[in-house]
């Protein structure tokens, strides 16, 4: 063990002469040094209005710019004085009696590692940390070491200690805040400690010093920040920055320091996304946002993802935590959200995977294939009520011969268009992909939203092309609307002091299928709550008021669920961020949540009718054969109402049939013929 001593005590002299001769070097070179870097300007005040969020009465968010991080600058005569102090005593108690490098400090440090037999005390003075933080990385290398140094000196000559000083107070990194980099004083007070910078106390000076040092550890062991904070105000009594009856009130104070909560952190992160696009933020001042979100729908969303998710990960024995979901609610009529859900723990991962995560929807895509049909004019038109073979399938690729089949393995032989939407029957979706064309099904999914590349192959109708889930919900979101597509937006209104930017405001709905296909579809979606893969929502007493599909990708990866009444589509995604299975369909997995979003929302607001429009036809066709239904059939089976493009109804019923009538009039005709 002394000999391991040892040799850590030589490594740290060898290390410490190493730093001593470079600072000296810095110091001898001086302007020479300084034209070897590359090294940029201290930064100047950023040019910010504040921006504030509402969901409806209610303040959501505020921010300066459009920034992912949480900056507000202030000028040095606005930061308090017992700030700056605390944060002087806590960082370097020198720092107007050096030139960039402390070369005490480091004598100091020297000492107090030796002492130790570790690194257990550091000497760079503020210059050399805000050189790290504004120009560096926080590589642990000599030469990273030695610029930092050289880029110290520099901002030193250049520079007076109060700018320098102003810069450091402005600029250093003082934690997370769900998940959004805070930095500077002001804003650490303001997220951290929930006041203005101006209002802050002695001990919550001290507190916002003591930070500097391990802001993320500040929440992970709480005490430790308590004993760092008392030992600044000790040490500022002792260098006569504040009386000792201040400092004994001071330490008495408990230790505060909390992140904001903060609504809906996804969904505010969009809304900074959307305004980078559509407004142009004036240079001060400020902007008061109104945004779509409706924070009683975002609370139930929000409880039904952890609860939905908590609940899967009992059921499958899956690590706590191991499991992500995403939810977006949407208008239809004007694409504004209502709530998006974009993870689990934003603190813990800010990924929102509600916008940016793209993932294979499944089955959920195959609406799309039968819309695109219902949508084409080559050959006989498809209606709902058309037979599809539901049979063994061989199609020539570049790769091979690909069969797809359902998970099942086996075939239900002729099935109608609605029956095999609503048991998610996979050689139906891909013969009728395969008929109306691959390129026509990605132009009508393109035109409903869908953005991400959609690979024109016989697999696409199968969900093998990724989408997100906005878009996707957003694209179902146009069916409720009658084929009307609104862009999906989290704002309420522009604001009315933003002028927008070149790509101006949002656009209008546009039409981008027949209101007619729309609600062919729609109704069909109203027979998978019935009696498709979405019929457990009858449980929520939400089958006969709304519409909708499941999805679920190979080996149980993702599931999903996407439902809608003519107000309100939700959409649900589960899953794990790195793909590993979940074990559940999308309507074991994402439907139950779905269902206690909607119904959250159906209780409030009791839904509107799905209304055909003009162009629609309802006939009594057999459920079974797509046939006109006649008593003379004799094929069995219930009789529904099925809905129809005007003019592609069925007009007769069977051939069984008419053959039979033909027998029975010739009877006929023939007793009136023996009749004497």
């Amino acid at each position: 063990m002394t000999e391991r001593r040892s040799g850590r005590q030589k490594s740290l002299r060898r290390s410490v002469s190493v730093l001593l001769a470079a600072g000296l070097l810095l110091v001898l070179s001086g302007f020479s040094l300084v034209r070897l870097v590359g090294w940029e300007s201290l930064p100047e005040p950023p040019p910010q209005a504040r921006v504030r969020l509402f969901a409806g009465d209610r303040e959501i968010a505020s921010f300066r710019g459009l920034s992912p991080e949480s900056q507000i600058w202030l000028p040095l005569r606005d930061i308090p004085p017992q700030v700056v102090q605390a944060v002087l005593t806590a960082e370097d108690r020198r720092f107007y009696r050096h030139h960039g490098l402390d070369f005490l400090a480091m004598v100091r440090a020297v000492r107090a590692n030796l002492v130790h037999g570790r690194v257990a005390q550091g000497a760079s003075t503020i210059t050399q940390q805000l050189a790290r933080t504004l120009f560096l990385n926080g590589d642990r290398t000599w030469e990273r070491k030695l610029r930092e140094g050289v880029i110290a000196v520099a901002l030193e000559l250049r520079y007076d200690k109060g700018r320098i000083l102003e810069a450091y107070l402005n600029s250093v990194y003082m934690g997370h805040d769900a998940g959004v980099p805070v930095h500077g004083m002001a804003a650490a007070a303001r997220h951290f400690l929930h006041k203005d910078l101006a209002a802050v106390r002695l001990d919550e000076a001290a507190m916002l010093a003591a930070a500097i040092n391990a802001p993320n550890g500040m929440l992970a062991d709480r005490e430790r920040a308590r004993v760092r904070r008392n030992t600044i105000l000790q040490a500022m009594q002792a260098a006569g920055w504040a009386p000792p009856a201040v400092v004994k009130a001071a330490v008495a104070q408990p230790s505060r320091w909390q992140p904001t909560p903060q609504p809906a952190p996804y969904f505010v992160d969009a809304v900074r996304e959307e305004l980078s696009r559509r407004v142009a933020l004036p240079a001060d001042g400020e902007l008061r946002i109104a945004t779509s979100l409706d924070l009683d729908l975002q609370r139930a969303a929000e409880a039904a993802i952890e609860r939905g998710l908590q609940r899967i990960e009992r059921r499958r024995g899956i690590p706590v935590g191991k499991l992500q979901g995403a939810l977006v609610a949407i208008e239809p009529a004007t694409g504004q959200i209502r709530a998006l859900v974009g993870g689990r723990r934003y603190a813990e991962s800010a990924f929102n995977r509600a916008t940016r995560a793209r993932r294979q929807p499944g089955s959920l895509f195959k609406p799309f294939v039968y819309l695109a049909a219902f949508e084409s004019a080559r050959g006989v038109p498809l209606t709902p009520a058309s037979v599809v073979a539901d049979e063994p399938l061989q199609i020539p690729t570049e790769s091979g011969v690909w069969s797809p089949r359902d998970p099942s393995g086996s075939f239900k032989g002729p099935v109608t268009i609605r029956r095999a939407l609503e048991e998610s029957l996979n050689v139906p979706a891909v013969r009728v992909a395969q008929q109306v064309g691959p390129d026509r099904v990605v132009e009508v999914a393109r035109a409903l939203g869908l953005t991400g590349p959609l690979a024109p192959v016989p697999s696409l109708a199968l969900g093998t092309s990724e989408v997100s889930l906005l878009e996707i919900t957003s694209a179902f979101g146009a069916l409720a609307n009658q084929g009307m597509r609104a862009a999906p937006t989290t704002l309420a209104a522009l604001p009315s002091d933003g002028a927008p930017d070149a790509h101006g405001a949002a656009p209008e709905p546009v039409r981008v299928v027949s209101a007619e296909s729309a609600f062919l579809v729609t109704n069909l979606l109203r027979g998978v709550m019935h009696a498709g893969t979405g019929r457990a929502s009858a449980q929520w007493g939400l089958s006969e008021i709304t519409a909708g599909k499941t999805g679920t990708t190979d080996d149980f990866r993702d599931a999903w669920f996407i439902g809608y009444t003519p107000d309100l589509a939700i959409g649900v995604w589960v899953g794990a961020d790195d793909g590993t299975s979940v074990g559940l369909t999308g309507s074991q997995a994402a439907l139950p949540i779905w269902a206690s979003v909607m119904r959250s929302v159906v209780k409030r607001v009791p839904p509107r009718d799905f209304t055909p429009p003009p162009g629609v036809v309802f006939a009594s066709v057999n459920r079974e054969t797509g046939r006109l239904a006649s008593v003379w059939c004799g094929d069995g089976g219930p009789v529904i109402q099925e809905a129809f493009k005007a003019g592609t109804e069925p007009n007769s019923a069977c051939a069984r049939a008419e053959s039979t009538v033909g027998q029975f009039l010739g009877w006929i005709r023939g007793l009136f013929r023996r009749t004497p």
